[in-house]
């Protein structure tokens, strides 16, 4: 077995969970060293939108906005739902901050978004106009010197593109107004943007600080000494390998997104599809249950999406699924139906679908709501991106086409009949730029984040009634409903309560115990960094050999 030289801290994972927590490290002065399972580095973290949600920050003040760590952790216990523990989610609240100015001060450079507000529940206790929300700020690709060919694509946003272009630009819904010039600047000129852009800032900090990633490791088992996590075994390009770490280990694998058999333990929907890597696959979980690890699962999981197969797409010619949380299901012209031909939530919000996609029929033993399908016109095809095709693109071939709405029902298997009264229902509102049954498009933010800022109906709604018509059934999808159970600390916790000695979780791999049942935009990645940079400071002040 290949002994590669021992550390202080190995991180197993390249999101930002793994990257911050080894970039913290350097900055303590400790040796850390990154493993990743895939060819490519960051993970779901690059392929997010990149932001990074803050409360009580730093640079409020210069804004002329005003904040409070009592203020921050209100709001989060309200997204919470009950379903946190408060010492994790008052880490959160507390020290997020905390680890912005410690990561700053090594060089990474997070951009304040001064008028965003809190933009899911701005009526909840504690919450904020503005002033919670970052973004990394644009880095070129040629800044991550060896790591620059290896940064993972992101499919949803174009290159060098950020949050704050998105609705300056005037949403994702308006791209076929964008400018093409600027954005061939962009995607030339190796900028980096979205999740992309925070992932390449502590790339770039890594680099600075000499610490080293090691591609093509896939972690196996965990190392123990006297009870203490001492290292990992593992597999590195295909041959034996096993890493010391005099300080720890911490689990930053991310979820268990592409693993069928945890998904189908933990999830309890048909027809899931991963929209993160084909490498996320619960190794952290696997590895630390293996030691008596306690797993929790939150009690329902707002992180929850809908998308479709795009054939031939993938590796080898496999399908990639696209998700559409917050692109084409919110554009005008559209409409998802079941497979009874209704509608069953607002399209244009995905976190109001998520209990409706979940329904269980007792009577008859299924999921009314499954499958599901997206119904769209010409008129949506003409104007809009769909199946990361350029806006107005001819549609792919395989795409279900008819020119009537029964035609397109039988192709898909949807009571026509059915289809034809849902539309003429929708449409009539739709038409005035109402949903008298569903609220689409009442919701201010998804409207200027996702929305055709210049539609003359509605940026969210309009009537889906131009043939031909088109239709692509969707799949349930997420971020992952269970994790490893850890402190305030990210120290993961045994099965019996006490903290495993010298083993950390953060990110995807660790449960959602900080904000429980919530969804804000921003909080995923923001986990990570703070409890990354928990763990690292835990680490720091433990006894190393």
């Amino acid at each position: 077995m290949g002994q590669i030289e021992a550390v202080d801290l190995l991180c197993v994972g390249s999101g930002l969970a793994g990257l911050s927590a080894a970039l913290a490290a350097a900055g303590r002065g400790l040796k850390s060293c990154v493993v990743e399972k895939s060819t490519r580095l960051g993970g779901g973290s690059a392929m997010s939108s990149g932001g990074v949600w803050i409360g009580a920050n730093r640079h409020q003040a210069a804004h002329g906005l005003s904040d409070s760590p009592e203020e921050t952790r209100a709001y989060l216990d309200f997204i919470a739902g009950g379903a946190s523990v408060p010492e994790n989610l008052a880490a959160l609240a507390e020290r997020s901050d905390e680890a912005l100015g410690a990561f700053e001060g090594l060089g990474v450079s997070l951009l304040l978004r001064p008028k965003v507000p809190d933009q899911f529940y701005p009526r909840a206790p504690g919450s904020t106009a503005a002033g919670r929300s970052f973004n990394a700020a644009p880095i070129a690709r040629a800044e991550l010197g060896e790591w620059s060919d290896l940064l993972q694509d992101n499919p949803y946003f174009p290159p060098g593109m950020s949050s704050t272009d998105m609705v300056a630009w005037g949403g994702l819904g308006s791209m076929q107004d964008w400018d093409p010039k600027l954005l061939r600047e962009r995607a030339e000129s190796g900028r980096l943007g979205t999740g992309q852009a925070i992932v390449g800032q502590f790339l770039a900090g890594l680099g600075r600080a000499g610490v080293p990633i090691l591609t093509e490791f896939e972690a196996g088992s965990l190392i123990r000494d006297n009870g203490r996590v001492t290292g990992i075994r593992g597999r590195h390009a295909g041959r034996p390998a096993e890493i010391a770490a005099r300080r720890g280990v911490v689990l930053a694998t991310g979820g268990y997104e592409s693993n069928p058999d945890l998904v189908a333990r933990f999830e309890g929907v048909p027809g899931w599809r991963s929209m993160f890597p084909a490498s996320i696959t619960g190794d952290g979980m696997t590895m630390a249950t293996e030691i008596g690890a306690a797993i929790h699962r939150v009690p329902e999981n707002f992180f929850f999406f809908l998308g479709y197969d795009i054939p031939g797409a993938g590796p080898g010619g496999a399908a990639r699924f696209r998700m559409t949380g917050f692109t084409e299901l919110s554009y005008p012209h559209s409409m998802v139906v079941n497979r009874a031909g209704r509608r069953f939530f607002d399209e244009s919000s995905f976190q109001k679908g998520v209990r409706a996609i979940k329904a269980f029929d007792q009577a008859n033993r299924d999921f009314p709501n499954l499958p599901c399908f997206m119904i769209f016109d010409r008129r949506f095809q003409e104007r809009y991106s769909f199946a990361e095709r350029p806006p107005g693109a001819p549609p792919p071939g395989w795409l279900a086409r008819a020119d009537s709405l029964a035609g397109l029902a039988a192709e898909l298997g949807i009571d026509g009949s059915a289809l034809e009264e849902t539309a003429a229902s929708f449409n009539r509102g739709a038409a005035e730029g109402r949903d008298p049954e569903f609220g689409r498009g009442d919701f201010l933010w998804i409207q200027v984040l996702s929305g055709d800022s210049a539609h003359p109906i509605h940026p969210n709604l309009a009537p889906v009634s131009e043939p031909p018509f088109y239709g692509v059934r969707l799949h349930p999808s997420g971020s992952s409903s269970a994790g490893l159970l850890t402190d305030a600390d990210a120290r993961v916790l045994h099965v019996r309560g006490h903290p495993i000695a010298g083993l950390y979780a953060c990110g995807s791999a660790a449960a959602q115990t900080d904000f429980g049942v919530g969804y804000q935009g921003g909080l995923l990645l923001v986990r990570g960094m703070t409890f990354g940079y928990l763990a690292a400071r835990h680490a720091a002040s433990a006894p190393g050999d």
